[in-house]
């Protein structure tokens, strides 16, 4: 096992950002690392849209663990799937996890992890606005359901062996937009992502045309929803609180006092929107779960 002196700096910078100490690979331990994940980093498109003019520049994006861990201690930046599951997937294969990627849905990445002495995978993904604080055993708990304030995810297995498919509910009701399937036995490089990078990057799309920040705060029972200007805060009994919020200084104290998110650009992201013809409070919509 490595050592902590032993880590390159951003693994080690990594780990001290999300509060967990070095141990030896296992379930548990993959476990405190996801639920510190969610609980620390946050799942937004702030760094998207800050990346979208450079994006177009170079046509593509890299895998750059340092530079997402950089992001996290200087503008407290987490991302979505891309960023956040390829660096952890790094950080996890440091740690001596066996780590690969798997596509959901042809859009969404997530991680495959391999227990040191064990056969079976498990399922990770810190890159989605959904409760995976543990593993999913996708073979030998079937059943199991990833739970929170009203969010439930399953994932369920698919006609052939090694194939599955993803079902999100909001307070009971499955939402037919974010049913995606995945196939196991199929093995990827983040290359294989840049066409789906390509769609996600386009003007207008889901994460370029409003501002979005999600985190989970499991020691207050709650999850925080900001889109646009409507901020949603999930109770762990199901309850849901909607502020509209009326100005940039508001979004500001929310992201400040609330999220706890002090330099996360929230400003600089709206700018960008607004170069790209779009204002957040006039087509503010109601805030996703």
């Amino acid at each position: 096992m490595t050592d902590q002196e032993q880590l390159p700096q951003w693994a080690s910078d990594y780990l001290q950002y999300i509060q967990i100490t070095l141990k030896e690979p296992s379930y548990a331990y993959l476990t405190e690392i996801c639920t510190a994940h969610h609980n620390r980093i946050p799942f937004e498109n702030i760094s998207t849209l800050l990346q979208f003019h450079e994006y177009h520049q170079r046509g593509s994006l890299r895998q750059d663990e340092k530079r997402f861990v950089d992001q996290l201690l200087r503008f407290n930046m987490g991302g979505t799937c891309y960023m956040i599951n390829s660096s952890l997937h790094q950080l996890l294969n440091q740690l001596g996890f066996q780590t690969r990627y798997t596509f959901l849905g042809g859009g969404h990445v997530g991680l495959l992890v391999r227990l040191p002495s064990e056969s079976e995978e498990v399922y990770v993904d810190c890159g989605n606005a959904a409760p995976f604080f543990e593993p999913v055993c996708l073979e030998t708990d079937p059943n199991q359901v990833s739970e929170y304030a009203g969010i439930q995810v399953r994932l369920r297995p698919a006609d052939e062996p090694g194939t599955y498919t993803y079902y999100r509910y909001v307070d009971g009701e499955l939402l037919t937009d974010l049913i995606w399937s995945f196939d196991t036995r199929e093995e990827y490089s983040f290359d294989d992502f840049q066409p789906a990078i390509r769609q996600y990057f386009k003007p207008n799309d889901l994460f370029t045309s409003g501002l979005r920040c999600q985190l989970w705060q499991l020691d207050q029972k709650r999850s925080l929803s900001l889109v646009n200007n409507v901020l949603s805060i999930r109770h762990i009994d199901g309850t849901v609180e909607k502020r509209v919020l009326s100005d940039l200084a508001e979004i500001r104290e929310v992201i400040d006092h609330e999220f706890k998110l002090p330099k996360l650009p929230v400003e600089e992201a709206v700018s960008v929107l607004g170069e790209m013809g779009i204002d957040i409070w006039k087509d503010s919509k109601n805030a996703i779960s």
